[in-house]
């Protein structure tokens, strides 16, 4: 230890406060403990945060757990300020080596409780790393010290909060039965929900090869599934009146999820709601979505209407072991009626849609996911301007009140701006690029879309109004599309990838016989510039308009470097494929000769 720790006395009174052991010692009575105390945690607050004491201070909590009962609580509270100021002090490891030697402990389990329940909360509360956190809670409910249902919950939630998922699975793997309550399920279902959907996009799924699934496709070999069965069920055997309705459906999600869905569903509906069944919970409107939602995934948009229809009706008739059963269910509202109609999204029965979000509307809860379903289904099916309509209707509303932003549908409109490119209606779909541009700048969402939004209208503008873009005069341009679609893109700092250069070099290199090859030779070589300085890579159709470009310029050594970059380690099949296509280019530039010269 540095000598200038054995100066300070607020170590050497919790050395002292922490080594009694007997109530004969000097500092048993409350008073003495109190003054104690006090001293100990004013000195541990002014010390300097370069000195870290881990031997005096580890030797200190190691001494206080071979202390007695009557002595715990006021040495529990010692010990947790002391420790929520080593925490505030970012000394987090000594912090957790003292909680882990808390926890530990097999001296009064009640106090134990309460105390490792608020050092768990200072360590949520600071900046602790989320790994380290998520391995100490697994550690610490592996030990002999009961843990408890608060505990277990806080845990959770402070990984939950960092999205720490794995980890809250983790401590769910772990818990003991009886420390099991309805809050720590609450949270784990939700990490376990959160975890499998993002499992299930990056296609993350480690679990396939071992996952079999029954006949009915209702088999355990989905460890999520598995999971959150066990923690239901710990739940229901303590209590089953703990196990809500809520939980239920969290279940059943997680369930129908780790179904495939090129899997065939089984058209019934009481084998899903067997959970419900056995607790006696009544079947919420949530759950009869949750298994439309489904049915529909799985490609059997047919039974998912007919599970509507049956809450229209308000029962539904099924067969069990041999005998005709009838189930009420509850009756369809807004969140059902959402649902159904992306149903008849998919089929295409647009009547039914508008009536539905007209139904929606005047409540003024009209589903934003339905209508990015029904604007891509109608431009799918080449009506873009019944999508305008209904987009410029129910998916860009006025805000809450009259000095907030418009609500605008971003997901409807970049459907609906590639729907007008493909229609070729190149002035709506600039002037919905600029609504998209706007409403990124004024939103904190991502704007990596609008790359590939700009390159289609840049593609179909140029298409269709061809002109020689002249990308130094961005600023006075004379308001030509192609010119206009580019000045909004750099207004908005609109990212240029490969694709953005490739559209604008081939467009030069179509219409340089019409505009003069020194002129458009001279851009497109500004062009390569600006796209080298961007860092962006030049595929081999960018190399084959520039070829001959290079040619013309007198730039034989970027010829030369590029065709040995892009030939290096080929097959002689791709090879010759290049090659034909660079002199297909060079010949339309006049430079065949040089260029088969330079290739060989």
């Amino acid at each position: 230890m540095p000598p200038r720790l054995l100066l300070l006395p607020g170590y050497q009174t919790l050395r002292a406060l922490l080594s009694f052991n007997s109530p004969h010692s000097l500092y048993s009575s409350k008073s003495a403990q109190r003054r104690v105390y006090c001293c100990a945690h004013q000195s541990l607050s002014q010390t300097p945060d370069s000195l870290s004491p881990p031997n005096d201070v580890k030797a200190a909590l190691a001494q206080y757990t071979e202390s007695t009962t009557a002595h715990w609580r006021p040495v529990g509270d010692a010990i947790a300020q002391t420790i929520e100021t080593l925490v505030k002090a970012r000394r987090r490891s000594l912090a957790v080596r003292a909680l882990r030697q808390v926890m530990s402990a097999d001296q009064g389990l009640e106090e134990g409780r309460r105390l490792g329940l608020r050092l768990v909360r200072a360590l949520n509360g600071a900046a602790v790393e989320p790994a380290g956190l998520a391995w100490l809670y697994t550690r610490c409910l592996g030990s002999r010290w009961a843990a408890g249902e608060a505990l277990v919950a806080e845990m959770m939630a402070g990984l939950y909060a960092q999205h720490q998922y794995y980890g809250v699975i983790g401590v769910a793997q772990r818990v003991e039965p009886e420390n099991v309550g309805a809050g720590a399920v609450r949270v784990a279902l939700a990490a376990i929900s959160k975890q499998q959907k993002m499992a299930k996009s990056r296609g993350d799924w480690g679990f396939r090869g071992a996952a079999r699934f029954m006949e009915e496709y209702r088999g355990d070999g989905c460890p999520f599934r598995q999971l959150a069965r066990r923690l239901v069920d710990l739940l229901g055997r303590r209590d089953p009146r703990l196990v809500s309705a809520q939980l239920l459906a969290k279940l059943l999600e997680i369930e129908l999820l780790s179904v495939p869905a090129s899997a065939k569903l089984p058209r019934q509906v009481h084998p899903w709601l067997d959970a419900y069944f056995r607790y006696g919970v009544e079947p919420t409107v949530h759950a009869f979505a949750i298994l439309m939602h489904a049915y529909l995934r799985c490609g059997d948009p047919e039974f998912a209407l007919w599970i509507y229809q049956s809450m229209q009706r308000g029962s539904v008739t099924f067969v069990q072991e041999g005998r005709a059963e009838s189930m009420r269910v509850p009756a369809p509202n807004d969140v059902a009626l959402a649902t159904v109609a992306l149903v008849w999204c998919q089929r295409r029965q647009w009547a039914q849609v508008h009536g539905v979000l007209e139904r929606l509307g005047e409540g003024g809860l009209v589903s934003q996911r339905l209508v990015t379903r029904a604007v891509s289904a109608m431009v799918d099916d080449g009506h873009v301007r019944e999508a305008e309509d209904l987009w410029l209707k129910y998916g860009c509303t006025p805000g809450p009140n009259a000095l907030s932003t418009r609500v605008v549908n971003d997901r409807a409109l970049a459907k609906l701006v590639l729907g007008c490119t493909r229609a070729k209606e190149v002035a709506k779909a600039t002037g919905y690029f600029r609504t998209c541009c706007e409403f990124a700048s004024l939103s904190e969402t991502p704007k990596t879309h609008l790359t590939g939004l700009f390159n289609a209208v840049l593609r179909c503008a140029l298409d269709n109004a061809p002109a020689l873009v002249d990308l130094e005069s961005l600023d006075t341009g004379d308001g030509r599309p192609d010119l206009d679609i580019l000045r909004i893109a750099r207004l908005h700092c609109v990212r240029f990838d490969g694709d953005t250069y490739s559209v604008l070099v081939s467009h030069l290199s179509r219409v340089a016989h019409a505009h003069g090859l020194d002129a458009v030779a001279g851009a497109m070589q500004n062009l390569y510039t600006r796209l080298c300085s961007e860092g962006i890579v030049l595929d081999d159709m960018m190399v084959c308009h520039l070829v001959p470009v290079w040619v013309y310029l007198d730039l034989g050594q970027l010829v030369t470097m590029y065709w040995r970059v892009h030939t290096r380690g080929r097959p002689q099949r791709k090879v010759a494929q290049f090659r034909r296509h660079i002199m297909y280019r060079a010949e339309d530039w006049g430079v065949k000769d040089r260029v088969a010269k330079l290739l060989s």
